[in-house]
């Protein structure tokens, strides 16, 4: 009798048939399982790597950008520099140019008006250059000017201090406190207002 013939044998192998079978469709089922885990998770990790690759294309975009506004502002900034330096050399060239004119004796005496006026001073002495004198009848225009201008009455007198820079020196006879109108002061005063001027001009140009 053949082994395979045997009842007992033959059951033997039915249950092992099925037991085979079982296994190979759990296995089956798993690989399914664990082939899709791995699917969904490719595909998160490539959704993340997207996303992340997404922010730093913005991050690089937004660095690029701002590199770029900060180039144009340095040389919109260089040019107004250019520009003003230009104006104020011009100013100064002109105003030298002035002084051995004999109309700079009427802008002397504003400025020496002008002065007294910050100074704020009874009495004061001017101090000036040898390159552009002040006289004592520039003096009493001076005074009418700040009395017609204030209504305030003060009494200048010519200091024997002399200037290296053309303009004049407003002073108070102890010599404490004073009020500086030489050129160079003047200029540097006004250069906020000079760089504001040359600000708008550059800005009025750029929108046409």
């Amino acid at each position: 009798m053949k082994g395979e013939d045997n009842p007992l044998i033959q059951g033997i192998l039915q249950e092992a048939r099925a037991k085979a079978d079982e296994i190979e469709k759990k296995a089956g089922i798993e690989a399914e399982s664990i082939i899709s885990e791995a699917r969904e998770r490719a595909e998160r990790e490539a959704g993340l790597e997207r996303k992340s690759y997404s922010v730093r294309l913005e991050q690089i975009q937004a660095r690029e950008e701002s590199a770029r506004r900060s180039i144009d502002r340095l040389a919109e900034l260089r040019s107004l520099d250019s520009a003003y330096t230009e104006v104020m050399e011009e100013v100064d060239r002109r105003l030298k140019a002035v002084v051995s004119n004999p109309s700079f004796s009427s802008i002397l005496v504003s400025w020496i008006a002008e002065a007294a006026i910050g100074l704020d001073r009874k009495e004061a002495k001017v101090s000036f250059s040898e390159k552009a004198p002040v006289t004592e009848e520039m003096l009493r225009e001076a005074e009418a000017l700040v009395r017609k201008d204030t209504g305030a009455t003060l009494s200048l007198s010519l200091d024997t201090e002399r200037l290296s820079g053309v303009g004049v020196v407003v002073s108070s006879l102890d010599g404490k406190v004073s009020y500086n109108n030489q050129l160079e002061v003047r200029m540097r005063r006004y250069s906020r207002d000079i760089r504001r001027i040359v600000q708008e001009e550059n800005a009025r140009q750029n929108s046409r």
